[in-house]
């Protein structure tokens, strides 16, 4: 089968695209012009496509005629929303608009969105289910509310496409850009492990309890969404087993045997942070869906990852 998988060069996309080589379809991946394919998975044929530009997206269409695609390229920082609003709806909102006005007339798209969406629910509202209504309170999380109404209008509305939406709560693993909260923590201890940082971890805020997989038992719940799941309906990708970020945090300093010190670092809070987000994924795992990798194997893999990472020699400019 054909395959495009738009973000293929990113964390959750690039495991996708290894997990559907591994199956043997032919997999096409999206880069955003002047970036260079990554190193890996190898076997993906890699096309040029803005988001920014409906004549990109239609001729990347035309090249990779895709019998299914994987929607996973977005802005994906909380943090960087809040530094431009603008970019993020542009490429998350308008650019998803863009993508499903050129789907090929018989394909099958699974968009990724954010359990973000939910906002603040109250503690005794969760796990939330997929009836709660958005309530977004950042910037990326309300361009990814509005692209879930482009989708559904595409597959309940006029187009009839067969269009299904992941809302997939904290994932993490290894190879995750450390931009992201438990990466940016396995960076650190894994270079004062190599001796190259003094034994202090920085962090932000450790009172979050956010709802963790490892990204390729998501990888699993895409797979099974875009075959399985109902046109137009919303699935969360979550464990329903919240943890506060301070035990991941601790977790993670105790498998690094580094003993750090943790320090809040006031630059790394957000300005606005919901307390509590855990998902039901019942709708999901009606579909034959479970989670599989426990979450200390995963943050074990991620700590691995950033080991090995800063051991490998760096190249002479």
């Amino acid at each position: 089968m054909r395959v495009l998988v738009t973000g293929a060069a990113g964390f959750a996309g690039g495991h996708l695209a290894r997990a559907l080589l591994a199956e043997g379809h032919e997999v096409w991946g999206t880069l955003q012009a002047g970036h260079a394919p990554p190193p890996g998975p190898a076997g993906v044929a890699w096309l040029p496509m803005e988001l920014s530009s409906a004549a990109s997206i239609r001729e990347a269409m035309d090249q990779a005629r895709p019998e299914r695609v994987f929607h996973l390229a977005a802005q994906a920082s909380v943090a960087e929303s809040f530094c431009d609003p603008e970019a993020t709806w542009e490429v998350n909102a308008t650019g998803t608009l863009r993508l499903v006005c050129a789907l090929p007339a018989g394909a099958r798209i699974l968009f990724v969105s954010s359990a973000e969406v939910y906002g603040v629910v109250p503690d005794d509202a969760q796990p939330i289910g997929e009836a709660a209504p958005p309530r977004p309170a950042n910037p990326y999380a309300a361009s990814k509310a509005a692209a879930e109404i482009v989708v559904a209008e595409a597959a309940l509305g006029r187009a009839g496409a067969h269009a299904v939406i992941a809302r997939s709560f904290s994932h993490t693993g290894p190879g995750q850009d450390a931009r992201f909260a438990l990466a940016a923590f396995a960076r650190q201890l894994a270079r004062i492990a190599a001796g190259l940082d003094e034994p202090v971890l920085r962090v932000g805020n450790l009172k979050a309890r956010r709802d963790y997989l490892d990204v390729r038992d998501v990888v699993r719940a895409y797979l099974l969404l875009i075959e399985r799941g109902t046109p137009g309906a919303a699935y969360n990708v979550a464990s329903g087993e919240p943890r506060s970020m301070d035990e991941l945090v601790r977790m993670l300093v105790e498998l690094s045997g580094t003993g750090a010190r943790v320090e809040v670092d006031p630059a790394r809070v957000r300005p606005v942070d919901v307390p509590l987000l855990s998902g039901d994924a019942s709708a999901l795992r009606s579909l034959g869906w479970e989670p599989r990798i426990p979450l200390r194997q995963t943050l074990a893999e991620l700590l691995a990852h950033e080991r090995a990472a800063c051991a490998a020699p760096v190249e002479a400019a």
